[in-house]
């Protein structure tokens, strides 16, 4: 499995929580093909994590512009700082429960 790490860093923790209310209203990971999850994390109150998870290498690469177009809107809209990162998942260490 193949993924894109989001870590996102407000300038203002107040907007992260109107941020991620604007994000369930307008992002719609559902056009995303071979998506297998996407998981979103509030780490501190200036700090959020979303995690994209790929069936494969290929759809992974054809949808990271995509992501990173939505994130470059998103860091406009609620004065924050999104890193974006590209990895594998280590299924020796993937557990789901």
């Amino acid at each position: 499995m193949f993924c894109i790490v989001c870590s996102v860093r407000y300038s203002n923790p107040k907007l992260m929580h109107v941020g991620h209310q604007y994000m369930a209203d307008n992002f719609d990971p559902k056009t995303f093909n071979g998506l297998l999850e996407f998981k979103s994390f509030h780490i501190t109150p200036d700090k959020g994590l979303g995690i994209f998870t790929f069936n494969n290498q290929e759809n992974l690469k054809k949808h990271l512009s995509d992501v990173k177009n939505f994130n470059k809107d998103y860091e406009d809209r609620f004065s924050c700082k999104i890193t974006v990162d590209t990895g594998i998942v280590n299924p020796d260490l993937y557990y789901k429960a």
